[in-house]
């Protein structure tokens, strides 16, 4: 009975503390987003190495990524983050399939391309742009980020073809509201309300 009860306290001992290990890291590399977006997708590499069947660390990865995209760097520099970005979905998808959250990570990266080159990835990845979003929207229909990510990309068309942005105004006031009241869990994806701020300005 004792070898069974000290079994039972060494194993709950282990598991707490890769439990609080793999917090430890997250946390670690959430707070390296904040200034270095390199470190931190290095950061959340080594976590999703250590935590094969977390489709999260993997997640983060392709978003530092993604960030680290845009902006001004050198063609070369984009080249590497948009096509690593792309590594980090593809194992979270495996990961997780169907998963909304993914999806949003898709059709910004998606976007980043066409931005690259819009020439050359406009019209190749335009339309599976909008069938992504389409998809996420009908999954997760009360996801801010769905929502709000599918309304920025819908504005950044209308604007491109010279049409009206204000049917989508609506869904980024819904985003913010949702935003306003959604409450984290975990390492859960919880981002988005300050780029979801930034499109409203654009409908005032």
């Amino acid at each position: 009975m004792r070898t069974i009860a000290t079994t039972l306290i060494l194993f709950f001992t282990l598991t707490l503390t890769a439990q609080s290990g793999y917090e430890k890291a997250m946390k670690k590399g959430l707070e390296l987003m904040q200034t270095d977006l390199q470190a931190a997708s290095q950061q959340f590499e080594r976590v999703a190495k250590a935590e094969k069947e977390n489709w999260l660390p993997s997640y983060y990865a392709a978003l530092c990524n993604i960030n680290g995209s845009w902006g001004n760097n050198p063609k070369e520099q984009t080249l590497l983050t948009m096509n690593k970005a792309q590594e980090f979905i593809d194992n979270a998808e495996l990961l997780s399939e169907n998963n909304p959250e993914i999806m949003v990570l898709q059709g910004m990266l998606n976007t980043c391309w066409i931005q690259y080159d819009s020439r050359v990835y406009g019209m190749k990845l335009s339309g599976e742009t909008n069938a992504i979003y389409e998809k996420a929207i009908q999954i997760a229909p009360e996801n801010p980020r769905v929502i709000s990510n599918r309304a920025r990309w819908l504005m950044g068309s209308a604007k491109f073809f010279g049409k009206d942005i204000t049917p989508y105004c609506g869904e980024i006031d819904k985003a913010i509201t949702l935003f306003e009241n959604e409450k984290p869990t975990g390492f859960n994806p919880s981002w988005g309300k300050s780029g979801a701020l930034d499109a409203k300005k654009e409908c005032e």
